[in-house]
C-alpha cells in the first residue's frame, strides 16, 4: 500500500509525533474547524467541545504514534480501525471530508514541527495519510452498507406486517 521509504520515513518520526502528537492533532482540529465550521458537528454528541479538538485530540494523537509505529504490521491494528470506523459511521463522517483532515494534519504537522518537517516527511506522511484513509473508507463504506442493508431488511419486515395486519383486517 506504502512504499517503503515511506514505511522507514513514517517509523522514523513516530518518536517525535509522540512527543507532539497532540500538539500536531490540537493545531489541525484548529485549523480544518476554522476553514470548515461544519465539520465541527459531526463531534456535538462526543466530549470533543473545543476548538482545538479538546481530548479527542489526544486520542487523535495515539492513534497517529500507532500507526507510525505500526505502518509496516497494520493487522496489528485491525481491531483499532474497526472501532474508529464503527465510530465514524455513528458520526456520519463521509469519504469526502478525509482529503481535507490529511491535508490539515499535514499543515499542521508542518506548523508544529517546522524544520523536522522536510519535504520528504511531508510526502512520506501524505502517502501514509492516503492510504490508512483508504482504509477507513473501505472499513466505513462496508459498514454503511450494511446498515443500509439491515435497515431495508427492518423496514421490509415492517411493511409485511403492516400488509397482513391490513389483509386480516378486512376479513
Amino acid at each position: 500500500m506504502v512504499s517503503q521509504s515511506t514505511i522507514e520515513i513514517v517509523k522514523a518520526t513516530a518518536p517525535i509525533i509522540r512527543e507532539k502528537g497532540e500538539e500536531i492533532t490540537r493545531r489541525m482540529y484548529q485549523i480544518a474547524f476554522e476553514e470548515r465550521p461544519d465539520y465541527k458537528r459531526s463531534f456535538k454528541t462526543t466530549w470533543m467541545q473545543h476548538l482545538d479538538g479538546g481530548p479527542q485530540s489526544r486520542k487523535l494523537a495515539a492513534a497517529v504514534y500507532a500507526y507510525a509505529t505500526h505502518i509496516d504490521r497494520l493487522d496489528e491494528l485491525a481491531k483499532a480501525v474497526d472501532k474508529i470506523g464503527r465510530r465514524h459511521v455513528e458520526l456520519r463522517i463521509l469519504p469526502e471530508q478525509y482529503p481535507l483532515i490529511g491535508e490539515k494534519l499535514l499543515q499542521a504537522m508542518k506548523d508544529v514541527l517546522q524544520d523536522a518537517a522536510t519535504d520528504e516527511v511531508i510526502s512520506a506522511w501524505a502517502e501514509a495519510y492516503d492510504a490508512l484513509a483508504n482504509i477507513f473508507i473501505q472499513k466505513e463504506t462496508t459498514i454503511y452498507k450494511q446498515e443500509d442493508q439491515e435497515l431495508t431488511e427492518r423496514l421490509a419486515s415492517a411493511n409485511n406486517l403492516t400488509l397482513v395486519h391490513q389483509t386480516d383486517q378486512s376479513r
